[in-house]
């Protein structure tokens, strides 16, 4: 029994054993399925291919990062991408990454490493350093790494002759060279005026090795190496003068010449008034310290117009400092000036006021000066003037009216271009209307003693309606007189022809309306009553007829269109035939002996006279005689073509007007 459970237990126990072998076996291969799985599922190899040559033999790989590990041309990686290190004795490391993008095979080429060339140069000066003629560096020191090769060296300095040599670059090698430079040789030539100067040359920086200062007086010629130096000139009397200066291959030798400049002094300049020219020796300076040569005359000056002038001479010492204060005075001159009539003065653009027409002295600052006189209705006169101290100056000056300035230019009146025929006449005294005894004689025709003081001008012909057209801005050809206009029509057409031709305008109006009249105005108007008056009775006559063409009831052939034989319906003059039964073109009939046209018919006349029933003055005379000076209605002269009374032809004869009709026209004039 004993034994049989020996065996039995020995027999479980086998078989214990038996089933962890079986474990083991089967883990095992399992491990082995497993590497199998990885390699061929997770693991990537990559080949290298390494050169050049001399590379390959001694190359070296690493990894940077990723999981990876290299067999000799060979890379493994675990993952999409790892970095690596391909490196190799005398040559740069290449660095790659390698992921799942890149091929199977590899080619890496390493670059040679470069060679080091040193050199080291201590002197003066900028050396540049070229290699094969390229500039690679500018300095005491050349420190460049170059490719493998042969090359060329150039050494230059502006102080030495170029130095050149030739080397071979060897990959990773360092290259020492020692340039062995050639100082080069110049000179110096150096001359001043004066002559005499004492002269001193320092080296500041050589390419000898001899420093010593140089001492000599100029003329002077000295041989020097390259390099910098400071020159320094010295003469009594005399600025120092100090330069640097280079001798170098490109200019080894130099020629000064120096004009030395005498000691300083200094003028410090102030002035009042401080708008002036300022002058040292006749060159224009400012205000304020200017630097002068000492122990030397100098001019001073300074002029500003209107002042008298400032000149002085100076001579300075050594240094010194001479304040000098101008202060100048005032230079007036006398201007005496003459204008033909009053006027306002401007000077130099600022009014002055009002001068003529008598002499008018002025004290002006004797400078430029220009004077402009104006006045309205008159041309400017701009007169450019020097005053002086030394003597009176006389202006003399006319001015012009627009009116007149224009007919000196020889432009025509705007008057004539209508067609309108102006007489000059320069009347005498008379008595205007009529005696008690004249037959025909009205109450209202009061005689009253007039004189003028003044020529004036007429129309020869009543205004025609083509003639007034152009006043309303019409066109026409008619040359019947202007009828069915009013007193007020007739006013405002002539202040429109005066200012066609730039006179002041006789009639003062506001708002469109006549409200008076300026006596003094050239301008045309109409004529007075006593001016009509004149020129139809007493005009060039020894003494007034009744009248027009004298004193004879018979009234003369083709005399003047009135109501005769030709009108009907209207009382008629006897033994007169016109042959005109209606109103005549101006100019129809005989000229009177003033050369006047239908002063007697055709249409009555509107002149400038108020009409009133108040008694005038009959004692005294009256100059200029304008009639009274209000009134709502105008006073109508002469006859017309429906007169048929010996009465309503006679020079004395006057009519109210009160508006416009078709037998009352008008005829211009204006003062001379």
């Amino acid at each position: 029994m004993t034994d049989r459970a020996g065996i039995d237990e020995q027999i479980k126990r086998a078989q214990r054993k038996g089933a962890g072998i079986y474990v083991l076996g089967a883990v095992a291969t399992l491990l082995v399925v497993g590497s199998v799985l990885f390699w061929l599922f997770l693991v990537k190899g990559y080949s290298l291919i390494i050169g050049p040559d001399e590379a390959s033999d001694n190359a070296h790989v690493s990894v940077r990062s990723g999981i990876a590990w290299a067999s000799n041309s060979q890379i493994f990686i675990v993952g999409s991408e790892a970095s690596i290190d391909v490196s190799a004795a005398t040559f740069e490391t290449s660095s790659l990454t390698i992921n799942d993008s890149s091929p199977s095979t590899i080619e890496v080429i390493l670059e040679p490493s470069p060679a080091h060339v040193l050199a080291e140069l201590d002197i003066a000066g900028e050396t540049s350093w070229y290699i094969n003629n390229e500039l690679v560096q500018v300095g005491k020191d050349l420190d460049y790494k170059i490719a493998p090769g042969e090359y060329e060296l150039s050494v230059e300095n502006p102080y030495f002759m170029p130095w050149t040599t030739n080397f071979v670059a060897e990959r990773a090698k360092t290259i020492r060279l020692m340039p062995q430079l050639q100082s080069i040789k110049g000179s110096i030539a150096v001359n001043s005026e004066p002559l005499g100067a004492a002269i001193s040359i320092t080296p500041v920086t050589s390419a000898s090795q001899n420093s010593q200062e140089i001492k000599a007086s100029t003329p002077s010629f000295a041989d020097l190496f390259g390099g910098e130096y400071q020159l320094t000139l010295n003469l009594k009397d005399y600025e120092s003068v100090t330069e640097r200066f280079e001798i170098t291959e490109a200019r080894p030798d130099l020629t000064r010449n120096y004009q030395l400049k005498p000691v300083q002094a200094f003028l410090d300049i102030t002035a009042k008034p401080d708008s002036g020219v300022l002058l040292i020796n006749n060159i224009e300076k400012s205000y304020g310290q200017h630097s002068v040569d000492a122990k030397r005359s100098h001019l001073i000056e300074y002029r500003l117009p209107g002042y008298f002038p400032y000149t002085e001479n100076v001579v300075l010492a050594p240094g010194e400092n001479k304040q000098i204060n101008i202060a100048l005075k005032p230079e007036l001159g006398e201007v005496e000036i003459n204008v033909n009539t009053s006027a306002d003065l401007s000077i130099d653009g600022k009014s002055f006021g009002i001068v003529g027409p008598e002499t008018h002295t002025l004290s002006l600052p004797a400078k430029s000066t220009q004077l402009q006189f104006s006045k309205a209705g008159f041309r400017s006169v701009t007169q450019s003037i020097q005053p002086t101290s030394a003597r009176k100056l006389n202006v003399a000056v006319n001015l012009l009216s627009e009116f007149d300035a224009r007919r000196a230019e020889g432009r025509p009146l705007v008057a004539t271009q209508l067609g309108i025929n102006l007489l000059k006449f320069s009347p005498d005294a008379y008595v205007m209307g009529s005696p008690p005894n004249e037959t025909g004689r009205r109450r209202n025709e009061h005689q009253v003693s007039v004189d003028f003081s003044r020529d004036f001008w007429v129309s020869a012909h009543e205004i025609t309606e083509a003639q007034f057209a152009t006043f309303e801005g019409k066109s026409s050809n008619s040359a019947l007189p202007k009828t069915n206009v009013t007193w007020e029509q007739a006013a405002l057409f002539c202040n429109w022809l005066s200012e066609q031709e730039a006179l002041l305008p006789f009639y003062i109006v506001q708002q469109g309306r006549v409200v008076g009249y300026d006596r003094s105005s050239r301008g045309y108007r109409l004529p007075t009553e006593a001016e009509w008056e004149w020129l139809a009775k007493k005009a060039r006559r020894a003494r007034s007829t009744v009248y027009v063409w004298g004193d004879q009831t018979r009234i003369p052939t083709n005399a003047g269109n009135f109501a005769d034989q030709s009108s009907k319906e209207l009382i008629k003059l006897d033994n007169y035939d016109d042959k005109q039964a209606g109103v005549a073109e101006v100019g129809s009939f005989k000229a009177d002996r003033l050369g006047l046209y239908d002063l007697a018919g055709n249409v009555s006349e509107w002149v400038n006279d108020y009409y009133t029933t108040a008694l005038p003055d009959m004692v005294n005379t009256q100059t200029d005689y304008m009639g009274a000076i209000r009134g709502s209605q105008y006073v109508v002269k002469g006859g017309n073509y429906t007169s048929g009374r010996l009465r309503e032809l006679r020079a004395a004869y006057r009519e109210v007007g009160e508006s416009a009709k078709p037998t009352i026209g008008f005829r211009i004039a204006r003062y001379d």
